[in-house]
């Protein structure tokens, strides 16, 4: 049973975090710490912990294990106890286009602190005029933009041993920083990735040999992320419009990765979603960085 359960909005604006406590009436309160507990039993309940391998996708029963986890800043000392300072959400609506999790406040048996995540994207918004509830007979829309809960949990923290618990990387790596503990690719693991029957490397052998950290671990979160064997190079090339990156499709169709550090690199995020367009001013944004994208 989950005690003096809270819900708060993490939200991600390249880097940098920030959390507003979500209000809530007594009842809705209530109810919603019924079903998060059901939900929590179900995420730990005759469960294998298993340390954080990105290359191996997690049974049902399997949970990735991080020990030591140090959560961002924004997240440090907030408790179930003192969630309720934080900003309400309520009152800086401008940040829901920036939501990347909803996390839950509770405390279990003596007291242990807990934090409880759902991903969340723009999907889970419910904007006003695009959603109708049946008021006394008549449908009505929202005045304000809603939150739309999810049904399942994507990560659990525990702050005593500072233990991060979790279903699935990607997921988890929108709202919690998690490429620092990504394996890097060796040499000749990149030579392979850029090998894959749609691309077209420039000069592989200069991107293999020499690729910084930064680069060797996104070379294998691309490999472990499986879209270039979910998407086509007419698709991939469709979706960069929108983020202002320039790929290019030889002969054969192939997305031609540059050998430039500075263009790859891009390519890179693009293919790794690693960018995104702030919603107001439109500016593109680096996830894993404060600045703005080159």
């Amino acid at each position: 049973m989950l005690n003096n359960f809270h819900l708060a909005a993490l939200t991600k604006k390249g880097k940098q975090h920030q959390l507003f406590h979500i209000p809530l009436h007594q009842h809705l309160q209530d109810s919603l710490a019924e079903t998060w507990g059901e939900q929590y039993d179900k995420f730990m309940n005759e469960i294998d912990e298993i340390d954080f391998d990105a290359g191996y996708m997690p049974e049902e029963h399997e949970r990735f294990r991080l020990p030591d986890y140090e959560l961002p800043d924004v997240l440090n000392d907030i408790t179930s106890l003192t969630i309720h300072n934080q900003n309400a959400i309520s009152s800086n609506e401008d940040q829901i286009d920036f939501i990347k999790a909803i996390v839950g406040f509770a405390q279990v048996s003596k007291g242990k602190e807990l934090l409880l995540f759902q991903g969340f994207s723009q999907s889970h918004v419910i904007k006003p005029g695009r959603f109708l509830f049946l008021q006394n007979n008549t449908y009505v829309t929202a005045k304000h933009p809603g939150l739309n809960l999810d049904s399942k949990i994507t990560a659990v923290y525990t702050p005593k041993d500072k233990k991060l618990l979790f279903l699935n990387f990607r997921m988890t790596n929108t709202f919690l920083p998690l490429a620092e503990f990504y394996k890097e690719a060796s040499e000749e693991e990149i030579r392979d990735i850029l090998g894959h029957d749609l691309l077209s490397p420039e000069d592989a052998e200069v991107l293999a040999t020499g690729a910084n950290q930064w680069f060797r671990k996104r070379f294998a979160m691309l490999r472990d992320s499986k879209i270039l064997d979910t998407f086509s190079a007419k698709e991939i090339k469709k979706h960069s419009k929108e983020y202002d990156i320039t790929i290019n499709l030889d002969r054969d169709g192939k997305i031609v990765f540059p050998a430039e550090k500075k263009a790859a690199k891009k390519l890179l995020q693009f293919l790794n979603e690693e960018i995104f367009r702030g919603a107001i001013t439109e500016t593109l944004y680096e996830t894993n960085s404060k600045r703005e994208a080159d």
